[in-house]
This record gives structure tokens, sequence and C-alpha cells, in this order.
């Protein structure tokens, strides 16, 4: 690339030399255009060094590795667990073994007649002074109900 900047000018269409900057801004782009080609000569003249992008490739490479180690153990481990646990899963507690019935029938219909007493309460023994609460309290506010149809007096000291 042994072109002198001012060749740019000669390779461009008649019409575009035409829109090609003048003065101290075309100056300043021509002196840009000469360094950049003179570096690019100097970097096409030295011989690219071999394996300079490998050390790239080996980290990249290594750190794939990684990832699928990661991943395998991960899937391994998981394997182990399920398997591990699987023994337990299946043996969990035996079926319990029927129950001997020493009952006799005469203790079924007895146990039968308690539930039936205990079932025809209104209230179990344990809430019996509280109903006979309710009962008394319900007895005096249909005393003093007024009936729905009447409008309530309310009471104002004068």
């Amino acid at each position: 690339m042994n072109k002198h900047p001012e060749s740019f000018r000669d390779t461009l269409p008649p019409d575009e030399v035409l829109l090609e900057p003048s003065g101290q801004f075309g100056d300043d782009l021509r002196n840009f255009r000469a360094a950049v080609h003179r570096a690019a000569e100097r970097q096409t003249s030295q011989p690219v060094p071999f394996g300079w992008l490998s050390g790239a490739k080996r980290r990249h490479r290594v750190a794939k590795q990684r990832i699928v180690l990661a991943w395998a153990t991960a899937a391994t481990c998981a394997a182990l667990l399920f398997t591990g646990t699987l023994p337990l899963l299946r043996h969990s507690k035996p079926a319990a073994p029927p129950v001997a019935r020493t009952q006799s029938g005469t203790d079924d219909t007895a146990l039968l007649e308690q539930v039936d007493t205990a079932v025809s309460e209104s209230v179990p023994s344990s809430l019996a002074p509280l109903d006979a609460l309710d009962n008394l309290d319900t007895a005096t506010s249909t005393n003093t109900q007024a009936p729905l149809n009447k409008s309530e007096k309310k009471h104002v000291s004068q």
C-alpha cells in the first residue's frame, strides 16, 4: 500500500471530487487518511504470531467444561438421592395387623345407647348453664320488643 494520500482523490469519480472537503478540514482529513494507511502498512508487514488466540480458546473451552461438569454433578447427585430414598419409600410403615374383637355384642348396644342419649340432648352438659342464660335473655327480649309496624320511641331526657 504505497499509495500517496492524494491518490484517494484520483480514485473518486469526477463528480465526487468536487464534494471532497477543502481548506483546513480537508488537510486534516488527508493527514488522518495518510496516518491510517501508514498504520495499516505497518500492521500487515509484521507476521501474525502463531497461537495468538489459543489462550482465549483454551479459557473458553475450560469454562464450557466446568459448566458441563457442574450439570453432570447435579444430575448424578439427584439420581443418587432418588435411588437412596426409593427403598425408604417402598418399605414405609407396614399395614397394621387387624385388631381382634374382644368386645361382646352387649357392649356394643350399651355404647350405642349412650351415644343416642348424648345426641338427643339439645345442649351438652358442659354448656347447660349458658343455655339457661340464653333462655332467660330471649324470654325478656321477646316481652319488650315493639311490633315491627310501630316506630320505636326514643327515651330522651328533657
